[in-house]
């Protein structure tokens, strides 16, 4: 039986490579003895290739052959069997023309007046029927992907989603912040240098296979002139749409060694409370954050996990933008011990994570300031004189009030800043400058009426912060797995639902707890009984109606 993974690689690198036992691979993953693998392999359907084409996006830029993907779709009638010819014959000689695999290489600047090459982001332009072929891969391996990947990574594995290793991280640091004893704890945020280009093409042979690499084929664009032929010798394509998938299960190599060595028990993981899960790590694609016991031996293993994985994958680790945060019951001395041998700064602040910013204290308004200052930006960036009242509109509800809805869906943002962002944009909806205020025609909270009861339907920042929060809390009554669901389980809901915990039961608890509760409360008012079994139904005190209980 031929891998079509497999085969991807040998299309894509060159050499002819053939697996004829997939289970061999559970060696390489053991997770996926418990996967359906047989579906990757099974012969190329004319619907899976007509999908494919057609989730590329029409306008997308393309590649050498300059064709995008509208062009396809728009003439799929008359080249569709040369198209699907051509795929099948792909996967079927596990090979790919010569020239469907060249490249274009764009370079789009990182900041706004580039100085270096650093400085430049490198984005592939594959070819469309290359993608065609891609995201056939991709849709066949992403049912895949949960029994493939550990808990600790949430990118690009369905039904994971990036709150919820947010939402654990926040509550790592509460375990830190009301740590007591002289067992303190070490969170090392890790900065990946340049990821997904220095992957080692030695090391994916070893993750997936035994693959040779001598046929991609680049040219980059400078000047808007292409140079002479680019042959690699590492890294991974920015572009492809199999590239995130690939660097995934590249990086859950390091989640292998790290459980190793935790089962060694050189590693000492956190828990994050009475009987609650050991959490050593938390990825999400080249995000890293590390946790462990605050001891001189416990740094020497983190240091000595991550050089070995950098010495087989190619990886490097800029120790100078990485950052260690121990909790406050350590000692300074024992700190900057851990700091010296893992070879980063001491912190205070983590930062953000993921875009969010990590909670270390109490939450005040600057704590969110970020989320102020890029709706601010935003605003003044547009001339509301030259608006109509119509456009200002459709501004406000399509861009400025997106902006804080991913911060939104972890948190329970402070009162003054959801009101300083209905200020902002009602101020703007109105016409306001900075020179003359107008008057406002009607009052805000019916401005955020939807529009079949007299509003203009936009969102109240406050009502729109409840509604998110109260999806994670849905999730947890729905009793979701993985590893963010395990944490809150054995924290907060031991003896109850969602719907019936209180923030009094619980002793200083986190911010993020505060917020799920807070969304909750929608749900309290709003959710409706499906008798089922009857197994878990408490008929006195469970809420039957509007009014509550009946005791």
């Amino acid at each position: 039986m031929k891998m079509i993974i497999v085969n991807y690689f040998q299309g894509l690198f060159g050499d002819s490579v053939l697996v004829d036992d997939y289970r061999l691979l559970p060696h390489l993953f053991p997770r996926l003895a418990d996967t359906n693998v047989e579906g990757l392999s099974c012969e190329v359907t004319d619907d899976e290739v007509k999908n494919s084409l057609f989730a590329i996006g029409g306008l997308k830029t393309p590649g050498s052959d300059g064709f995008p993907a509208l062009f396809y779709q728009k003439y799929w009638g008359m080249c569709s069997a040369d198209i699907i010819t051509l795929v099948k014959d792909c996967f079927l000689t596990a090979s790919l023309p010569e020239n469907i695999n060249e490249t274009l290489i764009a370079l789009v600047p990182k900041v706004e007046r580039p100085i270096s090459m650093t400085q430049l982001r490198p984005i592939s332009l594959c070819n469309t029927l290359y993608k065609v072929i891609s995201k056939i891969l991709v849709a066949r391996l992403r049912p895949c992907k949960a029994n493939l990947v550990s808990p600790n990574q949430v990118s690009f594995v369905p039904r994971r989603q990036i709150v919820d290793n947010i939402v654990v991280a926040q509550e790592m640091l509460h375990k830190f912040k009301i740590s007591k004893g002289r067992k303190g704890f070490i969170a090392w945020k890790i900065d990946l240098s340049k990821a997904y280009d220095r992957l080692s093409w030695d090391f994916i042979r070893e993750v997936l296979w035994e693959v040779g690499i001598r046929a991609v084929r680049y040219k980059a664009i400078l000047n808007g002139e292409l140079t002479d032929t680019l042959f690699p010798k590492c890294g991974i394509r920015q572009g492809d749409p199999l590239s995130p998938y690939l660097f995934v299960l590249c990086m859950e190599k390091l989640s292998h060694i790290i459980q190793q060595s935790v089962q060694d028990k050189a590693w000492k993981p956190v828990q994050i409370c009475q009987s609650g899960p050991f959490i050593s790590h938390l990825f999400f694609a080249d995000d890293l954050i590390l946790f462990g016991k605050a001891s001189v031996n416990q740094a020497i293993v983190m240091k000595n996990c991550l050089d070995g994985f950098c010495r087989l994958s190619g990886q490097k680790v800029s120790f100078e933008k990485s950052m260690i945060y121990v909790s406050p019951n350590t000692s300074s001395e024992l700190a900057h011990s851990i700091a010296t041998i893992c070879g980063s700064p001491l912190t205070t602040c983590l930062g953000k994570y993921l875009g969010v910013p990590l909670i270390h204290t109490r939450v005040t308004k600057a704590t969110y300031q970020e989320i102020i200052d890029k709706v601010q930006r935003r605003l003044s960036s547009w001339k509301s004189h030259t608006l109509s009242m119509a456009g200002r509109l459709t501004l406000l509800q399509s861009v400025t009030s997106a902006i804080p809805i991913y911060s939104m869906q972890s948190a329970k943002l402070p009162v003054s800043v959801c009101k300083k962002l209905d200020q902002l944009n009602r101020n703007f909806l109105w016409g306001h400058t900075t020179d003359q205020a107008k008057v406002h025609l009607v009052n805000w909270d019916t401005a955020c009426k939807p529009k079949f009861a007299g509003g203009l339907g936009i969102k109240n920042s406050a009502w729109m912060n409840q509604a998110l929060l109260a999806k994670t809390s849905w999730r947890l009554l729905q009793r979701e797995q993985g590893l963010w669901a395990q944490v809150f389980n054995a924290k907060y809901l031991r003896h109850c639902d969602i719907l019936a915990a209180k923030d009094l039961q619980f002793q200083s608890s986190s911010n993020v707890w505060r917020g799920i509760l807070y969304g909750a409360q929608v749900l309290s008012a709003g959710i409706k009984w499906r008798v089922g079994s009857g197994d878990d139904i408490l008929f006195w005190t469970d809420r039957w109606l509007s009014c509550g209980p009946f005791q």
